[in-house]
């Protein structure tokens, strides 16, 4: 079952589309049971305790703007601002307040000097305790001293996502909270530290897995991509970062630099939309995929003629566009089969080396009047 969230997520755009559909998920979670937001927080200790009759004085805010200060270079838009007012004596609920500055990471790393350049704002800002919460799905550790560096009176947090999911799962359930959790969920925010029989049977099954890729990328298949490219394949380079990331393994042919390139691979599970359009969206039925592409950068020398190509390369049956009309976006043509298909094989490694060598003749066929008719393009030879 698909969450909500997740049927939305295609109509967001940008590279940040999961981090900030998750906000405003979690913006309008605040506002509408503000009581769990204080408990939170409260458990968290970031703001001062705030009796029961009190707890609807919270306000929410989400991709505010802030003008750069005169050592920025750059503006700030953090995803999320909580500010919680405690009621004076005279019972006015706008003064004092606790304020909690979120940034939310789950698909993307911080920016340039992102996180000093938060703080340095919320010091500014009126409060009694003020503190820049940094909130990731992935391991990504920072040094409080430097962040804080350049203010008097904020604070640092780091947390994880998985930290907050293990709150909601001991709240009260409605429609909304159960929402935000199926999603989390989908978008691997809620894994705990507990390792499962299949965490264990993926582990030992490592080893295996890289023989396979070596079996099938090695041989044969390397000898057809450098034959094509004109050059040496790339392969061990990134190979971890791209499992860790994007779930992929591949081995990559330059035909001009990083210009255009050819790759084949295997897509190892499915990642969130706001990945790399080369990266395939695999359907939930559990097995991975091998693939090919071809792709141009958006930089690209002779790019609008390498596109021209890719479109032609579309008509062809199995062969799908990606980003052909985006000139800010990687363009590519690609194709795939899924590792259910190919289980009634009685060899499977033969059966996937078949599939990137044909998918590599393929494009080698497609490509050599291009190139003849493009010789201003940088080739590196090959035909």
């Amino acid at each position: 079952m698909t969450s909500l969230l997740g049927r939305l997520l295609p109509l967001f755009v940008g590279a940040r589309r999961v981090e900030d559909l998750f906000t405003e998920a979690v913006a309008c979670l605040f506002e509408r049971r503000p009581e769990l937001c204080l408990s939170w927080l409260d458990e968290l200790e970031l703001t001062a305790p705030v009796s029961s009759e009190d707890q609807g004085h919270i306000s929410v805010s989400t991709q505010k703007s802030f003008v750069a200060l005169e050592e920025h270079g750059s503006g700030s838009r953090p995803d999320l601002i909580v500010e919680v007012h405690h009621p004076a004596e005279d019972d006015e609920p706008e003064s004092p307040r606790d304020i909690v500055m979120i940034e939310s990471k789950i698909g993307s790393w911080e920016g340039q000097e992102q996180l000093r350049r938060y703080a340095e704002h919320l010091d500014r800002m009126t409060g009694t305790r003020k503190t820049l919460v940094y909130i990731t799905r992935a391991y990504d550790p920072k040094s409080e001293e430097k962040i804080l560096a350049g203010t008097r009176n904020a604070n640092f947090r780091q947390l994880r996502w998985r930290d907050f999911y293990k709150f909601l799962q001991k709240s009260k359930k409605d429609a909304l909270v159960e929402e935000v959790m199926l999603f989390m969920e989908e978008q691997g925010m809620s894994r705990s530290h507990r390792l499962s029989t299949n965490d264990l049977m993926a582990m030992s099954g490592v080893p295996r897995a890289f023989e396979i890729f070596d079996e099938t990328l090695g041989d044969e298949v390397k000898t057809e991509l450098e034959s094509f490219a004109g050059n040496k394949i790339m392969r061990e380079g990134q190979s971890i970062w791209e499992i860790r990331n994007h779930r992929r393994y591949f081995a990559l042919g330059p035909l001009h630099g990083w210009d255009l390139f050819c790759a084949v691979g295997h897509q190892l599970g499915k990642v969130d939309d706001s990945g790399h359009a080369s990266i395939l969206r695999i359907p939930a039925d559990g097995y991975p995929a091998v693939f090919a592409l071809l792709e141009a950068r958006p930089e690209a020398v002779g790019r609008e003629t390498s596109v021209a190509a890719m479109k032609k390369i579309a008509f062809n049956v199995d062969w799908e566009p990606y980003n052909l009309e985006n000139p800010s976006g990687h363009a590519g043509v690609r194709r795939f089969r899924n590792f259910a298909d190919l289980l009634p094989e009685e060899d499977h490694i033969f059966a996937i080396k078949q599939f990137f060598i044909e998918s590599i003749r393929e494009l080698r066929e497609e490509l050599t009047e291009f190139k003849k008719e493009n010789p201003e393009l940088p080739w590196n030879g090959g035909s």
